[in-house]
């Protein structure tokens, strides 16, 4: 079948990430897709072209639409006939549905969301209005996929269609990510840490919602209770993000390195210790947490989205924006010492691999894509969604 991605950007994100890992695991049945950005190519875009998938885009930038893109958008639809369009994004999710709208041979409409909603107020308010419009559109597409259980439930709480719901979480490809003993001296060379010293990590964008400037603040507490570590923040505008202010402002400066965006994360990730997610919002179902375990790295993740069911009872789960919290889970990893942490990690790794390996990922498409077909652009249906994650507990 011809599947056409169509997606608010192809810029760093978990959901580009997402659908790179997917059209490139698909091997030769990537040929079949294509994919339509709303804003012009970004890094992710370049990377799936380099997969031989055709990537187009309408060039719009953040926050700006126009009639004649919607126009174009329609255009496209008809010139490549696919048998089916999939969503990605808030954006994209609507630009899908709208390039369908009084069309009398649309094909069906699937939707992927890859945010959670603990508090609409949390979004800006143009991201609350398309998150809004999402809602009163949801029931004229086929199905939506949430990649967490809790993002669903929010969601639908809020308006989105309970009959077109599906999870299918995030995949991990842990050929790729997997422990590295050459990881730890590599990262301590290009962040400039001293053996043997403790290295918390977290890899994302400097970002209000990711709640890195508090990682800072429970490091700093750790430092106070004499514990020898070292915070390392990997991602888009860490260099000059809240954490690195944050440092300065705690005097931690030097046990703090920040780094941008690298396309080489897992070369790095098995060099942590720990893995830390501290945000206090928006995540669904984040896939740094699960790089992390396939690496064999033991994490402490604060209570959002599905960040408590992916690591189970390999890692400690805190409730979001308690500094205390994160500094206490994170002193009682340290204090495993390395056995007990490597244990931990073993344990993380055989999480990931059992649960959301991309076999799996690949297989739910496959599922979902035919019964859209079969079922047509007002098809329906209700699915368990814990019987279709199958996640252990």
């Amino acid at each position: 079948m011809k599947v056409l991605h169509c997606i608010t950007s192809t810029g760093f994100g978990g959901a580009q990430i997402m659908l790179l890992r997917y059209l490139r695991a698909l091997g030769q049945r990537a040929h079949d897709h294509s994919v339509l950005s709303l804003m012009p190519q970004g890094a992710i875009g370049q990377e799936i072209a380099s997969l031989g998938v055709p990537v187009h885009d309408l060039g719009l930038q953040q926050g700006r639409y126009s009639v004649r893109a919607l126009k174009t958008l329609r255009q496209h639809v008809r010139h490549t006939r696919p048998d089916l369009i999939h969503g990605w994004m808030y954006h994209g999710n609507l630009a899908a549905r709208l390039a369908t709208i009084a069309s009398t041979a649309a094909p069906p409409v699937l939707w992927a969301v890859h945010h959670s909603l603990q508090d609409i107020h949390n979004e800006r308010r143009s991201s609350r209005f398309f998150i809004r419009s999402g809602a009163a559109l949801s029931g004229g597409v086929s199905g939506i996929s949430y990649c967490a259980q809790v993002s669903a439930a929010q969601h639908e709480a809020i308006g989105f269609a309970s009959d077109r719901s599906i999870v299918i979480p995030n995949a991990i490809d842990t050929d790729e990510f997997r422990p590295d003993a050459e990881a730890r001296a590599r990262l301590g060379v290009i962040a400039g840490i001293p053996d043997g010293r403790i290295i918390i990590g977290n890899v994302g964008r400097d970002h209000p919602m990711k709640d890195q400037a508090r990682m800072v603040a429970a490091i700093a507490r750790l430092l106070e209770l004499g514990y020898d570590v070292q915070g390392v923040l990997i991602g888009t505008g860490q260099d000059v993000g809240s954490a690195r202010r944050a440092s300065h402002e705690l005097g931690v400066s030097d046990r703090i390195s920040t780094l941008s965006e690298r396309s080489d994360i897992a070369k790095l990730v098995s060099g942590f210790d720990i893995f830390l997610l501290p945000s206090a919002w928006g995540e669904a179902f984040p896939l740094a947490v699960c790089e992390a375990m396939a690496c064999g790295v033991p994490s402490v993740v604060t209570d959002v989205g599905d960040t408590g069911l992916i690591v189970g009872e390999t890692g400690a789960v805190v409730p979001p924006s308690d500094t205390e919290a994160q500094a206490s889970a994170l002193a009682k990893m340290v204090d495993l010492g390395p056995s007990g942490r490597q244990a931990m990690g073993a344990a993380a790794r055989d999480r990931i691999c059992q649960n959301f390996s991309m076999s799996r990922y690949i297989d739910a498409h496959d599922q979902w894509y035919h019964e859209a077909i079969s079922q047509g652009q007002r098809g329906a249906w209700s699915l368990n969604m814990a019987s279709k994650t199958g996640i252990s507990k």
